[in-house]
């Protein structure tokens, strides 16, 4: 359980509900005598905290479009970090999420203490990583950005509150809420929420729901109290992808897409590949 939390490599089953927000305290008094809140949440007042991610695209959507075809080998790709207004040089998750059929497989690398997109200037000998693991992964993440013409498309942000196991190596719920997004073709994570737009709209969720449930778990150990919770509130499963939908909203707004700046992505090509 603990080893799970901080991973550098999951695969894990996700299933995805459609909920009202004002469930959360029913379903955390629910699974309280199997799990523990997460840390930020602990320490959040009411309990949602702020997650922010810089999704990468290719210029003609390239992983957006993938999904939508339903592929069944695909993955999208994003620069995680946690707070409303992230700081600049903080810590930051380099994650590749591959779905493969119905089954999950989320890598991750850690840096701390430069912007991300600092890493395509520097040698992996020069990686702010935790360990090698990290620097692996990261390694794996710049090869794909550099194979597929990759590069930030847009931030997006959420918020909340998680619960982990206690007797599983790896189970996790989540409720996310409160979604939105703007452009980004840079490593800029500024956030005003004046510049933000929402996905957290009615066409996005079932009636009368503004949040996602997210139940987690490894493919081979589904714990019985996540399928009593699914009974206990009678839950139907749906899908909401947050990149996907910020995606949809972004194409909506712009009805004529500006071209893409590249502050970044004039180097990357002449730096990458002599750098890994």
């Amino acid at each position: 359980m603990a080893e799970a939390r901080g991973f550098s490599l999951l695969e894990r089953f996700e299933l995805k509900y459609h909920i009202p927000v004002e469930w959360a305290d029913k379903i955390g008094a629910f699974i309280a005598p199997y799990c523990e809140e997460d840390y930020y949440s602990k320490i959040t007042p009411g309990g949602f905290y702020w997650i922010t991610n810089l999704y990468l695209d290719t210029p003609s959507w390239t992983f957006l479009g993938w999904k939508k075809k339903q592929l069944l080998d695909r993955f999208n790709m994003r620069i995680r970090t946690y707070g409303e207004h992230p700081a600049q040089d903080g810590t930051f998750h380099f994650e590749v999420k591959r779905k493969i059929k119905s089954i999950c497989y989320k890598s991750r690398a850690t840096i701390k203490g430069i912007n991300p997109g600092e890493v395509w200037h520097m040698t992996p000998d020069e990686w702010p990583c935790k360990g090698e693991k990290d620097r692996k992964y990261l390694k794996d993440f710049l090869y794909k950005t550099e194979l597929h013409g990759a590069h930030p498309r847009l931030l997006t942000q959420y918020k909340r509150r998680a619960w982990f196991g206690l007797r599983e190596e790896y189970s996790r719920v989540t409720i996310d809420t409160g979604m939105r997004f703007r452009e980004e073709n840079g490593f800029d994570y500024t956030v005003d929420p004046h510049y933000m737009q929402s996905t957290g709209i009615p066409r996005f969720f079932l009636p009368g729901c503004d949040a996602v449930l997210e139940l987690k778990c490894p493919c081979s150990q589904v714990p019985y109290w996540m399928i009593d919770l699914i009974r206990f509130l009678n839950l139907k499963q749906g899908g909401f992808s947050k990149f996907g939908n910020a995606a949809a909203e972004w194409q909506r707004i712009y009805e004529n897409p500006r071209r893409f700046k590249t502050p970044y992505w004039t180097k990357l090509g002449t730096t990458l590949e002599e750098n890994l």
